[in-house]
């Protein structure tokens, strides 16, 4: 490539096979360069010029974009070239201080507009809104609204909903109020005008001519409409603290009338549960008795069509949101009573309509009853901590899977359910079924490749590591492919949309985490010295910097999609606690590329520095920070266990496992003690004899049904420290020896020894080696006692489901145990260079 670089090409297919080769080696900055050196050959090439102005795309330089296209545009006066140069103003204004875009960099992309418009040259709609949104990023509303009546509105779609918009930004209530009314009349069932509606309508109108308004169109409107219905709901929530409006329906009443126009659509619940806070308990029991009786099941009964079995589900996800699921309503006996009512009626709905009449794609109406007991089993699970709930709802979702193979949400919550059984091998399988891709691994990722490796799937979680790190790294070239198609069809308003996207995918937690597992899996895996050098030269670890830029880290999950229907909470706390484990991933993924930086700290030149400041960080963080963190975790005395499927809770129970196993402790224990003598000392030696976190924990009890998840979590935390606490050792004692093969790095090591203080109580290596190979042959033979383990589900074991369940468990626990062995042998070999 560099001798063909030297010749100068300037023919298209010599410069795109290069482009593409630079392309695939994320190389894009030299593809830029080719199109520099081919432009100076031959400048008034057209099509030199566009793909050197793509390429600088790709890198995101917008100041070489604009250069580019106004000598494009010097070539040959086209529009789209001058407004390839006037977006790439814009993409300037929006990446740069506020205060210089609004005064320098946005009245230059204003002015050049402006110029085209008075030499009547705008031709497209895309340039219009390039214009508009020039004028938005300068908040200069009133010009936006002039635009939108004069003659520029012509080449605009959807002008009316623009102007609606503005006349609401600019205060001008009364004319905002009747622009949406006319808008309601032209699309009667779209919400957004609603709520815009009620916010201009309520600062100049009274609340009762809104109602009129509502109930205006309810009557006149030929079909069943949603959006005035939900309206005078919003109505009611937005004037709740001000006068009664005369002539309004009770709340109550209002609910009642909604579900029973549109109980059997399946948005029903979502709509009402938004209002719900409006009414008392004895509100909500009374709008409950009153739907019964619309639906029309008895207490024994069962729905006898499609659609009264559609409302009586809506009914049971309306009980569960007001509380009528749990305590104090229900006890356990109760719990258990509605789950097998719950059972029955999906049995019974399963009747109604049958695999055979279904499309393979179709999910069945019944499989709601069953997404209902399972959150119930698991609420059972976790108040009486007895796993027999966990494999109960395992079987009940396996049977709705074979009924409804295309039901994600079946699929989400067997995920959920297998990984609190411990069962990770299953819960892959399921998770393999969901078939994600691409940004959904970003997305969803989260359901279960974080527990892969603490679970004990060694081999399994490499692979899928490495699967989602590529996923990153190739959006970066997918992400630059996309902008350079706004640019070529002139989507401008696109653009601003696609470069967020990767910036928000090259900042993306799961993908920084993912990367750190990886590299700690690999490093875990070594089997001598020589390979953890080799490792950890090739990763390319920073140390004299912040390499986890914390706080422009994007969390990317999407909680929503496992379903559930958890009771209101009376202050809004958001029930699937997406910030409280945010705040837990960030803190795991602090700790976690704290032991790394500590391992590649052991082979830098100014090694003992950096081990005393990442231990103190690493102690930092376990002794102030985490502690606090976990204790919102914890309930009733009940550590790091959600009563609630919808929490995602891998990072706090990674978290958790690596604080209480004092796992972190004991790391920076052995990294300040290292950094301080040339071994480990006394106290360090004793706190490696002592810490849980190189013991195991005792096989869970047999014949029963179990959760493993407790056991393996502390065995794969227990093989991780030892492989760890023995890289660091060979590491250092390496370092520390005379003779390197390093022979540049010599006297650099020999000077790093004889500064080093000596200590009358060292302790020698060799010492070191036997205690860990000690912790290492009891994990061995604890786990060789649990391969004989014989998984017991507490389910009829002639059931076909039972016995896929127990195959999938047994062949899961089967693997854990396989591969922390595995890597626990690989951590005996290396510390056999210890000994020597």
């Amino acid at each position: 490539m560099d001798k063909v670089r030297s010749e100068i090409p300037c023919e298209d297919c010599t410069l795109q096979v290069m482009s593409i080769c630079y392309r695939e080696r994320h190389q894009p900055d030299k593809i830029s360069e080719v199109y520099e050196a081919a432009v100076k050959v031959d400048p008034s090439n057209e099509e030199l010029l566009t793909h050197l102005f793509m390429s600088y795309v790709r890198l995101g330089d917008y100041k070489k974009q604009q250069q580019t296209a106004l000598a494009l545009y010097k070539l040959k006066p086209k529009n789209p070239y001058y407004f390839w140069a006037v977006m790439s103003i814009v993409m300037q204004a929006i990446h740069v201080d506020e205060k210089l875009a609004k005064g320098v960099t946005l009245p230059l992309a204003e002015r050049m507009v402006l110029k085209l418009i008075k030499e009547g040259k705008m031709e497209a709609e895309q340039e219009v809104q390039l214009y508009l949104m020039i004028l938005e990023l300068q908040g200069k509303s009133e010009e936006m609204l002039n635009v939108l009546s004069g003659p520029l509105a012509s080449h605009l779609s959807s002008v009316s909903q623009h102007k609606a918009a503005l006349l609401l930004k600019l205060e001008r209530f009364s004319e905002a109020a009747n622009a949406y009314k006319e808008l309601i009349s032209e699309n009667v069932d779209n919400w957004t005008y609603y709520q815009d509606y009620l916010l201009a309508a309520l600062k100049c109108q009274k609340p009762e001519e809104c109602l009129n308004f509502f109930n205006k169109i309810i009557t006149t409107s030929e079909k069943k409409f949603r959006g005035p219905y939900l309206a005078k709901f919003e109505l009611l929530k937005l004037t709740q603290n001000d006068d009664v409006i005369e002539n309004i329906t009770e709340p109550i009443d209002l609910m009642y009338q909604y579900f029973s126009q549109f109980g059997e659509k399946i948005c029903v619940v979502g709509d009402l549960r938004l209002y719900l806070h409006l009414l008392t308990s004895t509100g909500k029991q009374q709008l409950i008795q009153k739907i019964e009786e619309d639906v029309g099941v008895k207490s024994e009964g069962f729905p006898t069509t499609v659609q009264q079995m559609q409302k009586h589900i809506h009914l049971e996800q309306l009980r569960r949101i007001c509380g009528f699921h749990c305590p104090p309503y229900v006890d356990i006996n109760k719990q258990k009573q509605l789950v097998e009512r719950l059972c029955k009626l999906y049995k019974k709905g399963n009747e109604l309509c049958p695999i055979q009449d279904r499309l393979p794609t179709d999910f069945c109406p019944a499989d709601s009853y069953i997404l209902l007991a399972t959150h119930l089993l698991h609420e059972l699970w976790y108040n009486t901590n007895d796993a027999v709930y966990l494999y109960r709802a395992m079987e009940l979702l396996e049977c709705g899977l074979l009924s409804s193979p295309a039901n994600f949400y079946i699929k989400i919550l067997l995920v959920r359910i297998y990984l609190e059984a411990g069962l990770i091998g299953a819960a892959d399988h399921v998770f393999t079924l969901l078939d994600v891709k691409h940004i959904q691994l970003d997305s969803l990722g989260y359901l279960h490749a974080p527990l892969l490796a603490p679970l004990g799937h060694l081999s399994l979680a490499s692979i899928t590591l490495d699967h989602t790190t590529k996923f990153f790294i190739a959006n970066y070239k997918d992400s630059a492919d996309h902008l350079t198609f706004a640019y070529k069809y002139g989507s401008f308003v696109k653009i601003q949309e696609f470069v967020e996207l990767k910036e928000r995918l090259e900042n993306s937690f799961h993908f920084v985490m993912t990367t750190v597992d990886k590299m700690l899996l690999e490093l875990s895996w070594c089997n001598s010295s020589t390979s953890l050098i080799s490792t950890l030269d090739n990763m390319d670890i920073q140390l004299t910097e912040d390499s986890v830029r914390l706080n422009s880290l994007r969390d990317n999950r999407d909680l929503e999609v496992v379903p559930g229907w958890e009771p209101l909470t009376e202050n809004g706390e958001d029930s699937r606690m997406q910030e409280e484990t945010r705040i837990c991933m960030l803190r795991l993924l602090a700790v976690r590329d704290l032991i790394l930086k500590i391992l590649a700290a052991c082979v830098a030149s100014d090694s003992s520095s950096l081990l005393i400041r990442f231990s103190n960080e690493l102690k930092q963080l376990n002794n102030e920070q985490i502690p606090s963190i976990l204790q919102k975790f914890e309930l009733e005395g009940k550590k790091i266990k959600s009563c609630k499927m919808l929490v995602p809770m891998d990072a706090v129970e990674r978290l958790s496992e690596a604080y209480y196993s004092e796992q972190l402790k004991t790391i920076a224990r052995l990294a300040e003690s290292l950094a301080q003598s040339r071994y480990p000392d006394l106290e360090c030696i004793q706190m490696l004899q002592t810490s849980p976190c190189l013991q195991t924990i005792d096989i869970p009890e047999k014949r029963i049904p179990v959760s493993f998840k407790h056991f393996l979590l502390r065995a794969s935390t227990c093989s991780e420290s030892l492989a760890i606490i023995s890289a660091i050792c060979i590491l250092c004692a390496t370092q520390l020896q005379p003779k390197t093969s390093q022979k540049k790095n010599k006297k650099k090591c020999n000077k790093q020894i004889t500064s080093l203080p000596l200590n009358d109580n060292d302790h020698n290596w060799k010492e070191v080696a036997i205690l860990l190979e000690e912790r290492i042959q009891n994990l061995d033979s604890v786990l060789s006692e649990f391969e004989k383990y014989q998984l017991h589900t507490g389910l009829n074991n002639d059931e076909d489901v039972c016995a896929t369940i127990i195959k999938y468990g047994q062949d899961s626990l089967g693997q854990s145990c396989r591969s922390l062995k595995s890597r626990a042998q690989i951590t005996l070999k290396l510390l056999s260079n210890l000994k020597s």
